[in-house]
Order: structure tokens, then C-alpha cells, then sequence
């Protein structure tokens, strides 16, 4: 077996890393994304979360996701906002 090493090694992890995501589904790497994206945030605080999704989304987009949290006293999530218009 060769042990790679310097470029080889970073060549290998790379074509890894491809492999795996052209093998999963759309719905898997969908998954698999979030899970990502969620252990991000799942260690912040309050005012640090404020802070992230304000400069990734903007005050209207937090404000609205708030108002709508709130609003929501059973406990239910609630509504998504709509990403496309982000973009």
C-alpha cells in the first residue's frame, strides 16, 4: 500500500470529497448540507446568531424570523422564509 503524502495527499482527499457528493442524491447531499449548516450555528448564543443571519440575510429577513418564532406559542416552528428572493 502507498502512504500519500504533500500534493498526492490533498489530490486524494480531493477526488474523495467528489466522489462522495456525486454519489449521494440530491435529497442526501440536501441533508447532509443542513447538518453542516446547523452544527455552525448550534453553539451560538443569542446575540452571535442575531449577528450571523443579520450580515448573511439582512435585518428585515431576522426581524421577520423573530417576529415569527415568537408569534408561535404552542411550541410549533415556524414558517421558512422564502430564500429565493435572497438571491
Amino acid at each position: 500500500m502507498t502512504a500519500l503524502t504533500g500534493r498526492q495527499l490533498m489530490r486524494a482527499k480531493e477526488e474523495y470529497a467528489s466522489a462522495v457528493v456525486e454519489s449521494m442524491s440530491h435529497q442526501k447531499a440536501l441533508s447532509y448540507l443542513y447538518q453542516i449548516i446547523y452544527n455552525d450555528v448550534s453553539v451560538l448564543g443569542g446575540v452571535d446568531l442575531e449577528k450571523k443571519v443579520r450580515r448573511q440575510f439582512g435585518d428585515d429577513f431576522y426581524d421577520d424570523m423573530v417576529r415569527d418564532i415568537t408569534k408561535n406559542q404552542d411550541g410549533s416552528t415556524h414558517q421558512r422564509r422564502d430564500l429565493d428572493s435572497l438571491s
